[in-house]
């Protein structure tokens, strides 16, 4: 860019600049009343278009777009008030007299707080209709979210005929002629047009330009094979690298054709080719064909046919060939009825439209039963173990809607069935490729090992623990986006935009209202699968935790159990209020079941409350952990699991104690581990008063050092305890890293005293006891 086009840029920046701020400033001097008329007067502009019952999709989507923006300006308008109103407020109170009744001082006095009074009711009731227009906006969106779905059930559901009605054929026998005449005539119209539109020059140039695109088809071919990163040598190429080729086939075997299709297109639009009575076919014409092109590209990128050491799916050659077939079959028969059905329109035979849609839908079951099939019968013959029974199951769900929904008339259900299947299977597609791409390319640059994560490690100054952590939440993170992301692609052809996601669903086709709430059943079965979502979602993101994130920190296992737990508690509840709130059944109603709840607790649920308050004690408090080895009462063992009601210990001899949270709570609890693990051995012994004291001191400090486990600082100690009538008594006290180990050391310690006192004739003591037979005078020799 020269200097003086850098000027005149910057220049235009400078006036875009000045003209937004002084929009601004103009916008700025508008009153909160301005402001609140025109939202008011937009708001009756869509009240009344509400009042039309033919309204499509794109007119709810044009209110949507015009109701949306009112809330946030409305939202302006409240926080320029409240701090007025405020103000206004603690000024009445300065000018009010203190005495009761009192008059205002003077004349000047009562006329400026008759003036703050009359500027307190001004913004006090500006401010109470912008709340209540706030209101209107949030209730407009909920009746257009409402409307929309509404719109998509009628229409989806909307039953015509039958494929094996006689009627619908003898219909299309009766127009089938008259719509061919019709068409003939549009065409030879449309090249008669054209013989007097076009001049040679124009038909030269569409000729040029139409056989350039066909000579182009085999040089593109042949680019295409050349640049697709697919070694056929390779043999076992690692996972990132073959979502990075089939993600790259894709975009080549998808980006080259609709190149080439957009030439045509906007060939065809420069000179002015189109018949505006045959644009419809030729949109149709060219969305089948992007519809083609876009699902060749996605089924080569992922299904690998023929090329099985890049393929990401763990599929034989057999399925994936059958699956690719079946893909292409499945879009060429959408597109081949979205080329037909304008072609229906253009002559005005609704019969025609049915039939091919009906027939499309017959075909598309029979394809898919017969793959299926094909499938199951290739594995049996093979004798490989059955694999991807959820995806067999849902085909097979699928054929019996379909075909149900051809054979009963609700073919606009099969319809959308059909087109939801495609789009939902590309999205998959895409969404699979990125996932892959993503978790296998942050491991592969953030990785401690690789350039990057060195870099970063050094840079930072970063642990290589951190860059790990970092690693799976970038993973996580990623992971989550993504599904978002598809899942309101998902949801989008349903009527549901990102808007409608937290909001308050109302009853779609039916229901009765309890009091403010409003029960039918899809609020219930909407609100049973928020939940069930949200559980999930929250189980999901506990097992991340608990197999990728918390592993990599330095939190000893009872406090990774702990986040863990605490995390599932919050999530459940998170997902039984969204759940609740589904139904109609906000904050201010659910008091009324915690209160119904509290009479349950004061009736009988004292123990089970008690239990779970206890347990969540004992995940905060943390006096006992998961692992920890702990004596109750009479019976010890290891801490497994922490529950919200009692707590799991596995007992020595592997039978499993449940203990209420809270006995462990309020009763006496010997925890062996609770600081340390570092345990203590003690070895009592008793030998004969000729043995000697320095010896049996030197045996037994051998025996602690010879053993790896005992810890050399605090060293072994030996202890003289006692002169005892029948022993000298001797103490051996070590220590060992891990309380585990005490009862194999300790065993290991007693084979090496015993061995070493045999070898140095040292005798161990045992109580002696004297007994004298009455009467006889003779003692009796020692027992």
């Amino acid at each position: 860019m020269s200097i003086s086009g850098f000027r005149i840029g910057l220049f235009a920046l400078l006036a875009l600049f000045t003209a937004v701020l002084g929009g601004g400033a103009a916008l700025s001097q508008e009153t909160p009343r301005q402001h609140l008329d025109a939202v008011r007067a937009v708001l009756v502009e869509i009240d009344a278009a509400f009042k039309n019952a033919s309204l499509a999709d794109s007119d709810l989507l044009r209110l949507r777009a015009e109701n949306d923006p009112l809330g946030s300006e409305l939202q302006g308008v409240i926080a320029d008030l409240a701090p007025r109103l405020e103000a206004s407020v603690k000024r009445l109170v300065e000018l009010t007299p203190k005495s009761l009744g009192a008059a205002p001082a003077n004349d000047a006095a009562a006329g400026e707080l008759a003036a703050e009074k009359a500027k307190h009711d001004e913004l006090d009731a500006d401010l109470r209709t912008a709340r209540a227009l706030v209101l209107q906006v949030d209730d407009n969106n909920a009746r257009i979210g409402a409307a929309r779905r509404q719109l998509f059930a009628r229409q989806t559901f909307e039953r015509s005929s039958s494929l094996l009605s006689p009627v619908l054929w003898g219909g299309v026998a009766r127009e089938a002629p008259d719509g061919l005449m019709t068409m003939s005539a549009l065409v030879r119209d449309w090249i008669n047009s054209l013989s007097f539109r076009l001049t040679r020059n124009q038909a030269l140039g569409l000729l040029a330009v139409m056989l350039g695109v066909l000579a182009s088809i085999f040089p593109m071919r042949w680019v295409a094979r050349r640049v697709i990163a697919r070694d056929p040598g390779a043999t076992a190429p690692s996972r990132l690298r073959r979502a990075l080729a089939a993600i790259w086939t894709s975009m080549v075997l998808v980006c080259l054709p609709l190149f080439g299709l957009g030439i045509v297109s906007y060939a065809l639009d420069a000179f002015d080719v189109s018949d505006p009575r045959l644009q419809a076919i030729q949109n149709a014409l060219f969305d089948g064909s992007r519809l083609l092109v876009v699902s060749n590209g996605l089924a080569r990128g992922v299904l690998a046919p023929g090329q099985r050491a890049w393929r990401l799916v763990d599929l034989t050659d057999r399925a994936a060939a059958l699956l690719f077939r079946l893909w292409l079959t499945i879009a060429a028969i959408v597109a081949l009825e979205r080329l037909i059905e304008p072609t229906a329109d253009a002559v005005a035979s609704l019969n025609i439209t049915v039939a091919v849609r009906a027939v499309g839908g017959a075909l598309l079951a029979l394809s898919m039963a017969s793959t299926l099939r094909s499938m199951i019968r290739a594995q049996a013959v093979a004798g490989a173990a059955p694999a991807w029974a959820p995806g067999r199951a849902l085909g097979w769900v699928l054929i019996a809607l379909i075909a149900g929904a051809v054979l009963t008339g609700y073919i606009a259900f099969a319809t959308f069935l059909i087109e939801q299947m495609i789009w939902i299977a590309s999205l998959a597609s895409v969404f699979f490729l990125l996932t892959v791409i993503v978790q296998e390319g942050a491991e592969a640059v953030l990785r401690p090992d690789a350039p990057f994560g060195r870099g970063l490690m050094t840079m930072l100054g970063l642990r290589r623990e951190a860059v790990e952590q970092i690693i799976v939440l970038v993973r996580g993170f990623a992971r989550v986006a993504l599904f978002v992301t598809a899942f309101l692609a998902v949801l989008a052809p349903w009527g549901i935009q990102s808007e409608d996601m937290f909001g308050s669903l109302r009853a779609a086709y039916f229901g009765f209202k309890v009091g403010d709430v409003t029960v039918s059943i899809s609020s219930i079965l909407t609100a049973v699968a928020v939940f069930v979502i949200g559980v999930i979602l929250t189980r999901t993101v506990q097992n991340w935790l608990a197999s990728d994130y918390l592993p990599r920190t330095r939190l000893d296992s009872g406090l990774n159990n702990s986040i863990r737990t605490i995390f599932g508690y919050v999530g459940f509840l998170f997902a039984l209020f969204l759940g609740f709130a589904q139904m109609g059944l906000d904050f201010q109603k659910l008091t009324i079941v915690a209160g119904a709840l509290g009479v349950g607790i004061g009736f009988g649920l004292q123990s089970i409350v008690n239990n779970f308050v206890s347990g969540l004690i004992l995940l905060w408090e943390r006096g006992i952990r998961v692992g920890d080895w702990i004596l109750v009462g009479t019976e010890e063992g290891f801490v497994r699991r922490i529950n919200p009601r009692a707590t799991e210990i596995e007992t020595m001899d592997r039978a499993t104690l449940i203990v209420p949270n809270a006995t462990l709570v309020s009763g006496v609890v010997k925890n062996r581990v609770h600081s340390d693990r570092v345990g203590r051995i003690i070895i009592a012994l008793n030998v004969r008063f000729e043995s000697d004291p320095d010896a049996v001191r030197e045996i037994l400090i051998g025996v602690a050092r010879a053993q790896d486990l005992v810890l050399k600082i605090p060293a072994p100690l030996v202890l003289f305890q006692d002169f005892a009538d029948w022993a000298l008594k001797f103490e051996l006290i070590c220590f060992i890293d891990d309380v585990e180990m005490a009862g194999k050391v300790k065993s290991e310690m007693n084979f090496d005293l015993h061995r070493r006192l045999k070898e140095a004739n040292i005798l161990v003591a045992y109580p002696q006891l004297e007994t004298q037979i009455r009467g006889a005078g003779v003692p009796q020799a020692p027992l």
